[in-house]
């Protein structure tokens, strides 16, 4: 792979110069990790700079009794471990391929040393640090202070604002219902039971929904343009290897 042209693409290395770019890709490595393989611990010495280049990649915390909390759920382009890259010796989280993934690695002390000769690079940095910092104070509010319709109704809006800029206005969520539930602080069967609640509440449609043999959750989305009506928000349930999902299309009016 020729990872400087990889590294070109990429939002975070914009209005870097190509020589401090090839600095850059002459240390970096490229690695593959298999879905379901974590790839880091939050107890493992890091001290390295990660950018996924293909597939899905979900940041988590867990507890001693096996339960988790999802941080982060990034795609291509999405850089992580920007704290362990400058400034602690360990990663704060534990990090997971949801799918085969490629990621480049570029070490802590090649990076910092590019960093400190080039302002846009720092810039970049800040920046991505900035979007970070407040989409971990909406985690803290939904956990704290919101109900798992909230929740889910809040995680819609936000992914929807992400992907505006596609020129599209439907969402198309691979993620499985486990680990959607893992996002919201929630559990399969508390989720299940928070989309029938939505789905029966006024005003709201269902409709009937082919079950497949599927093996994930088919969580579809659909905003309108803000005329002054309600804005809509479909979500599909075909699971048939799961009694856990309806297999309902539930239309929901979020106001």
């Amino acid at each position: 792979m020729d990872l400087l042209k990889q590294m070109q693409t990429l939002a975070l290395f914009q209005g870097v110069p190509l020589e401090k770019l090839e600095a850059l890709a002459e240390r970096a490595l490229y690695r593959t990790y298999k879905a379901g393989e974590m790839f880091i611990g939050d107890t493992d010495p890091a001290h390295a700079f990660y950018v996924i280049i293909t597939g899905q990649v979900k940041l988590y915390k867990s507890s001693p009794e096996g339960r988790e909390q999802t941080l982060n759920l990034l795609g291509p382009g999405d850089p992580f471990g920007m704290c362990t890259a400058f400034a602690i010796e360990s990663f704060p989280a534990n990090a997971m391929a949801l799918e085969e993934s490629g990621i480049l690695l570029i070490p802590g002390p090649v990076m910092e040393a590019v960093a400190m000769k080039e302002p846009r690079l720092l810039v970049n940095i800040i920046q991505i640090l900035s979007n970070r910092l407040r989409e971990a104070m909406s985690l803290v509010e939904s956990l704290s202070l919101k109900e798992i319709p909230q929740r889910l109704a809040s995680f819609f809006i936000h992914a929807l604002k992400q992907d505006a800029g596609q020129g599209t206005n439907v969402l198309e969520l691979t993620v499985t219902q486990r680990e959607l539930a893992k996002i919201l602080g929630s559990t399969p069967e508390a989720l299940s039971r928070a989309v029938r609640k939505m789905s029966n509440a006024r005003p709201t449609v269902v409709s009937p929904m082919p079950a497949d043999e599927t093996t994930r959750d088919s969580i579809r989305s659909e905003s309108r343009p803000a005329n002054g009506e309600k804005t809509a928000c479909t979500i599909g349930c075909a699971m048939s290897t799961s009694p856990a999902c309806c297999g309902l299309s539930a239309l929901m009016y979020c106001r």
